[in-house]
């Protein structure tokens, strides 16, 4: 049975429902507070700052799901940003602590009895946010590898 689906069509369209997925996410929690910046912000940041990344996750899935020249461009686009942002998050270490602590208002004694300290918290959020930079890039490295997936469709 032959195909005239270019390598990649299934990796790329399951990433496009992913990453449309994670727009709508993006826009549910687009009241929560985020570290941004050396400061947790709530309000109006809060609300650009998911909205750009609602706009990028579903822009960027648009692109994959159509073969979009702009769709590639935009992998890495967001790729970037997400980069960047991870990496202030990760340097601020202060704000990122008071985040935790904000976050598990409540949950102390839980967490304590379980041997669960904010450092181990810590760590674990800094070694997440690694992990995912790095998945980020990897699929971006596909996607390079790939390319001729975009070209499908002129535009």
């Amino acid at each position: 049975m032959e195909t005239d689906r270019k390598k990649g069509h299934f990796t790329f369209r399951t990433t496009a429902v992913l990453l449309m997925a994670s727009a709508v996410l993006e826009l549910f929690s687009i009241t929560s507070e985020i570290p941004l910046f050396g400061e947790i912000r709530g309000g109006i940041s809060a609300g650009i700052y998911h909205t750009v990344y609602a706009t990028l996750f579903l822009g960027t899935g648009l692109g994959m799901w159509n073969a979009r020249k702009w769709g590639y461009t935009l992998v890495f686009v967001t790729t970037a940003l997400y980069t960047l942002d991870k990496l202030q998050m990760v340097l601020g270490r202060q704000v990122l602590e008071a985040f935790i602590k904000a976050q598990m208002g409540g949950f102390e004694s839980q967490l304590q009895s379980q041997g669960i300290d904010e450092t181990l918290i810590m760590q674990a959020i800094v070694l997440m946010a690694i992990v995912v930079v790095l998945c980020w890039w990897g699929f971006a490295l596909y996607t390079w590898w790939r390319r001729d997936y975009f070209m499908i469709n002129k535009s």
